[in-house]
């Protein structure tokens, strides 16, 4: 990732093109630097030759400055850009903020534009943010470098958009609800760094504890979702996201769908509304872990407890299992009534009375939130009330919100809770609200940590055969698979496909038909309709080119001649390609599915699966998912669709038809990765009861090659190798799927091995670090281990430092591996690795008394120092 530290805690500022007039943005610029009291030396540039600009020294030419400037604010007009960029470069000016643009729209860039200063930039060694963008405000180095109306209040929330004028807006509102942040910044058009550089470098910013996203283009869906997933680990991410584009992938109607997949596997939080983004601040940064998502709900009133109940089943929202404790069912109305969630107390009941119901439900092993809700009366006032629940809650393990009813006698009791920063709401539908999103929140990190389960494909993928026929295409110069091309692309990713004969010669292929085929269905094969996807948009209006039970070869010959001539009435222009026959096999329990293969103009390829058959939407069920799939995401994946539901109603072998269709969404996962040209494919399988699923009919097409969105786990690093015991041994980049092996390998440890490693004293790993460090990214990190029969012997995790253009290392070998020679192919392993990075060297921090990962250093030509009694060791790779 790039150094913006020029960008956001600045030395020494020149803003180029300030001047007095009202419309000057640079003046803006000038008076809100001295307004938020930055502490470095501040200048104006303009031709014209100005002594001062509101009192700061003002000079024509940037080489007149007889000091250092760590960012120049660039105020000019888009032609005389690659003139100030060059002044800087030759002055050794490393950063740009370019805010041109921002105010007068007949001065924004074209791509065009972009693209040059881009140019210019990269040949002139300087990093540029904007144009077209608000600036930046980071409180706490008292800088405001924008033309904002507003200066940010501190807080430890950052904010990156793309929109300037959203960002001003948001601003505004942030500032009148006393929010504050850390960071606040709009990128406007980033001709150069990126949202995702910046997210980078928040992620590693301590003071920041969330950060806010708005996103308008994404140019390196990889490289985003690469930099959320590491921000997401150890941050609160939430993001909202804005279209200007109309495209959206082949055979999806809802681009909504294609966004929520992204976030998710990103461990975000998406939000639909401004107000979305900071209520959903507030209730992440004043709430409690969520250890089970489901709510309780405590009440002194029947009506608004059945109302919040009512209003969580409706957005899918979970109650917390029935309370078992006595305590509750003896001191609850209404239990046969709501099976004791809400548990309604009566409507005098006392601030220790609510406590009594809170300690008796936190004894609850499942439980995750609850929500207090009180309604005042005559007998129990909210202001009495509070201050035995503001003791309670503030010290409650459970995460708790409350809902303090009405207005007049409810405002102390609410401000007290404020004050205390506790999750308070003036409505149980605001609480209920605020407990979905902590519930979202918390699925998505799920999500994000989950251990894939170890199924693999139950079958070897037949590689040579998919690209032998992709390679027939291309040489064709087709953009579409044939039909018995598509059927072998199937076969080899192991789908069953229904019997069928094809032909060019309608006559040649009647001879070949046996009685097996009848009664028959037989296919009309044209060009139109060989790509998958053809029916924009509209599948129920397809005409499907097909007629079905057909009892002999009289009636084939004369369904031939019918859908001849209704292809030569609906698609003139279409050549036929031949004809297929298939025997009928449907039965009437059967069902129907979608699935396949497409690919979105931002976010590359993806699987899909919804419901099939001619009477199905199938566009409205279809949901999505980005590539790689394991089988917990496929099985997810499914969950979603309507035609769960009816498999649910239909099957009579559920666990086996799930498990038939997880593996072919991972087939076609597999299928995408391994032939990146695949532009779509799109699969009508049939389910049918005590039988194998069959593929009815396929249709698929290539272009040029894409990359997925995620990182697939690159199977061309694994290596084979003895050691010199003679035992084999399998050198591999890490899975997710290893987390249990990793644990057992540290447990191979005693504790001085693990001081060594990591630098301090420990021996349990839990769940969620374990997971961190098995599910990489395999682009800025990486990580080899060695395995044979025993498990993991041997690890060696590596991490890419961009700014330093260097590889850091850390390497374990268990106890029985040492002394074989393992830890030496890994070290040969790393050195090789470092140089197809292009890497300048390779690094590492050991500990002295580390003596055998010294003696490893210096076998392969490391250099040794030391730093703050750390030992630095260092090889050159150029």
């Amino acid at each position: 990732m790039p150094d913006l530290s020029p960008f956001f805690a600045p030395k020494s500022i020149a803003v180029i093109g300030a001047s007095e007039r009202d419309s000057s943005m640079g003046g803006l610029v000038l008076q809100n630097l001295q307004g938020s009291s930055f502490a470095g030396p501040i200048y104006a540039v303009n031709l014209k030759g100005y002594g001062q600009v509101f009192g700061v020294p003002c000079v024509r030419y940037l080489r007149a400055i007889n000091d250092s400037i760590d960012l120049a604010i660039v105020c000019v007009p888009p032609a005389a850009i690659p003139r100030v960029l060059r002044q800087m470069g030759r002055l050794n000016i490393r950063a740009a903020l370019i805010l041109t643009g921002g105010l007068a729209r007949q001065l924004n860039f074209s791509s065009q534009n972009n693209e040059k200063i881009a140019r210019i930039a990269k040949e002139l060694n300087i990093r540029l943010m904007g144009p077209n963008c608000l600036g930046i405000l980071v409180p706490d180095h008292k800088l405001n470098a924008s033309y904002s109306h507003l200066d940010a209040l501190p807080g430890s929330a950052a904010y990156v958009g793309h929109s300037a004028a959203l960002g001003a807006a948001l601003l505004d509102w942030a500032g009148a609800r006393g929010i504050g942040f850390s960071h606040f910044l709009t990128l406007g058009a980033s001709a150069d760094i990126r949202i995702s550089d910046v997210v980078d470098h928040l992620a590693t910013d301590r003071r920041v504890k969330a950060i806010l996203i708005h996103l308008e283009q994404i140019r390196d869906a990889n490289r985003l979702l690469t930099a959320l997933r590491a921000a997401s680990r150890s941050k609160k991410v939430l993001a909202i996201r804005t279209h200007n584009r109309g495209a959206v992938a082949n055979g999806i109607s809802d681009v909504y769908k294609v966004d929520a997949e992204f976030f998710s596997r990103a461990g975000v939080l998406q939000v639909d509304t401004i107000d979305g983004l900071f209520q959903g601040l507030e209730v992440l940064a004043r709430s409690r872990p969520l250890y089970h998502r489901n709510l309780a709900i405590v009440s002194n009133g029947l009506g608004t407890a059945m109302l919040a109940r009512q209003y969580l089943l409706k957005n899918q929202g979970e109650l917390a299992p029935p309370p078992s404790a006595k305590l509750i069912q003896s001191q609850t109305w209404f239990h046969s009534e709501t099976g004791g969630n809400p548990a309604v107390l009566p409507p005098q009941s006392s601030g220790e009375d609510y406590v009594a119901c809170l300690k008796a439900l936190e004894t609850e092993p499942g439980l995750g939130a609850i929500l207090v809700i009180h309604s005042p009366n005559r007998r129990s006032v909210s202001a009495d009330l509070a201050p035995a629940l503001l003791k309670y809650i503030k010290r409650s393990r459970r995460l708790v919100l409350t809902c303090f009813l009405g207005g007049l006698t409810t405002q102390s009791a609410r401000q007290a809770f404020d004050s205390a920063g506790l999750l308070n709401f003036d409505s149980p539908t605001e609480g209920v609200n605020a407990y979905l999103t902590l519930s979202r929140h918390a699925h998505a990190q799920e999500r994000l940590r989950e251990t894939p389960s170890s199924d693999a494909l139950e079958f070897a993928p037949d590689r040579d055969q998919a690209e032998r026929v992709i390679a027939q295409a291309r040489q064709d110069r087709r953009t579409y698979l044939t039909w018995p091309e598509a059927r072998q692309l199937l076969r080899g990713y192991g789908f069953k496909l229904v019997g069928s004969t094809f032909d060019t010669d309608f006559e040649r292929l009647l001879t070949r038909l046996t009685p097996r085929f009848f009664p028959a269905a037989l296919r009309l094969v044209h060009q139109t309709y060989s790509y998958p996807f053809a029916y924009q948009n509209v599948p129920a209006a397809r005409w499907r080119g097909a007629k079905i039970e057909l009892a002999d070869a009289a009636a084939l010959r004369a369904a031939s001649v019918e859908l001849t001539r209704e292809k030569n009435r609906r698609l003139p222009d279409s050549e036929i390609l031949g004809w297929a026959v298939q025997p009928m096999r449907r039965k009437v329990d059967a069902i129907q599915f979608s699935l396949g293969i497409t690919r979105d103009p931002t976010y590359g390829p993806l699987i899909f699966i919804g419901e099939g058959g001619s009477h199905a939407d199938m566009l409205v069920d279809r949901q999505v998912a980005l590539v790689p799939l394991n089988s917990a995401l496929a099985k997810q994946l499914i969950q979603k669709t309507h035609g769960y539901q009816v498999l649910l109603e239909r099957s009579e072998q559920l666990v086996d038809d799930m498990e038939r269709l997880i593996q072919h969404l991972i087939g076609l996962s597999q299928m995408v990765i391994d032939n990146p040209r695949l532009m779509g494919v799109e699969v009508n399988l049939l389910l049918q009861n005590n039988s194998l699923p069959v593929v009815l009919g396929v249709a698929a097409s290539i272009g040029d090659k894409v990359s997925p969105a995620l990182n697939p786990y690159p199977a061309e690093l694994e290596e084979h190798c003895v050691l010199k015991n003679g035992l084999a041994m399998l050198i591999r980049p890490i899975r997710g799927e290893d987390e249990p092996e990793l644990k057992a390998f540290f447990g191979r440890f005693d504790a001085e091995a693990l001081r060594l490693r990591f630098f301090y004293s420990r021996l349990k790993f839990e769940h969620l670090e374990l997971a961190t460090m098995s599910q990489i990214d395999y682009r800025r990190e990486m990580v080899f281990v060695a395995e044979d029969q025993r498990g993991i012997l041997g690890e060696m995790r590596l991490w890419l430092d961009i700014n330093h253009n260097e590889l850091e290392f850390a390497i374990m070998v268990a106890p029985e591996a040492q002394g074989t020679g393992l830890a030496g192919l890994l070290m040969d392993k790393t050195v090789r690795y470092g140089k197809s990075l292009k890497v300048s060297r390779l690094v590492a921090d050991v500990l002295p008394e580390n003596g055998a990962m010294l003696g490893l250093a210096k076998h392969f030509g490391f250099s040794v120092g030391s730093e703050d009694e750390i030992m630095k060791v260092t090889k050159s790779l150029d």
